[in-house]
């Protein structure tokens, strides 16, 4: 802990910090605000900062590792009393810190504008360990990378670009799962999913901490076969959990249909996940209208959010996108237009007439 220590007090992150906090407070509301009062999107929100910052994190830690072998130290640092493995994991910690502590206060951010309209609750671990999770994995390849290619410009710069390239190709919620886009009511991150993820980054840090540098000059006792299979080990680990992370499936999952849905207190009803009761004037704005309707035209008794009902209704349930109750004004006039349509007229669509 002495070492942490010391190595958080003389990092040069400690300048950086402010810019990182400003990093993840600009990201969370430069891109929108629609989701403020609704935990679940809040969490997801709180999240997203980690798509930027693991890519800076990443180049940091490229320049921050490559240091030693830039300043002429590599042999005394190889020579030294502590394991190499304790003194690299050291390092990966301090940016990870510093990272993290970014990454929190934004969240707490979030939360501080979520409390006051969201209603009882707060930020979903699960979008928040997602975000931890990416973060982790990013500092790891930055770390090696410097390690192995330790250019005070160009592996900084490659590895901060390469993580944010792969990520936005290849991380996103329908392929990796390393991050998501948004966080409504009807799914989660589920314990399995995001230990798949956490365990890919887990294993890149012990592949980060125990891999040994290739120096030409170099024939230590790390140059056999028995001190390598740390290294060994922690790389196949990093395969397997990869392809875990490949083949887990959507990071997202469908939640439990919930025992009392939130529902308005109109008639016709419309009836939500509890977590978006923030907008029922609005859904009431809604209902209020429906029920201005004239008598020709007839409505279902009630209208209710995706997910709310399991596989039933799935063609008229609504969802709510960012906020807007554009999609819900749409799925209630479907559902009125059918149930107003006679029932002949619905035969006769449904089976058109065939010529002879």
């Amino acid at each position: 802990m002495r070492i942490l220590w010391m190595e958080l007090r003389r990092s040069p992150l400690r300048w950086w910090f402010p810019v990182l906090v400003a990093l993840d407070v600009a990201v969370l509301f430069g891109r929108s605000q629609w989701w403020i009062g609704v935990w679940p999107q809040a969490s997801a929100a709180a999240q997203i900062p980690a798509f930027y910052l693991g890519p800076f994190l990443a180049a940091y830690a490229a320049w921050a590792s490559g240091r030693i072998h830039r300043l002429g130290f590599e042999d005394q640092h190889t020579a030294g009393t502590r394991p190499r493995w304790r003194v690299e994991g050291t390092h990966i910690a301090a940016v990870a810190v510093y990272g993290g502590v970014a990454y929190v206060v934004g969240a707490l951010v979030a939360a501080a504008v979520s409390y006051r309209d969201a209603g009882p609750g707060f930020l979903w671990p699960s979008y928040l360990l997602l975000g931890a999770a990416l973060i982790v994995l990013c500092i790891a390849v930055g770390h090696i990378a410097g390690r192995w290619f330790p250019s005070a410009f160009a592996t900084p710069v490659i590895s901060g670009l390469a993580c944010f390239l792969v990520v936005t190709m290849n991380g996103g919620p329908t392929k990796a799962g390393l991050f998501v886009l948004s966080g409504a009511p009807a799914v989660e991150v589920t314990p399995g999913r995001l230990a798949v993820r956490w365990g890919f980054a887990l294993s890149a840090v012990a592949v980060a901490a125990l891999t040994p540098r290739m120096l030409s000059g170099y024939t230590g006792e790390r140059g056999t076969l028995i001190a390598r299979l740390p290294a060994i080990g922690s790389s196949a680990l990093a395969v397997v959990c990869l392809a875990g992370v490949l083949t887990a499936g959507p990071v997202q999952t469908a939640r439990a249909n919930p025992s009392a849905p939130t529902c308005t207190r109109t008639e016709p009803k419309i009836c939500v996940w509890p977590e978006e009761r923030m907008y029922l004037p609005r859904l009431e704005a809604l209902a209020r209208r429906v029920a201005e309707l004239p008598p020709v035209i007839k409505s279902p008794s009630a209208f209710y959010e995706e997910g709310l009902r399991g596989g039933k209704g799935q063609d008229t349930d609504f969802s709510i996108f960012e906020g807007s109750m554009w999609e819900v004004a749409d799925s209630m006039s479907i559902a009125i237009s059918r149930a107003s349509t006679p029932p002949s007229a619905r035969r006769r669509t449904a089976t058109p007439k065939t010529g002879a």
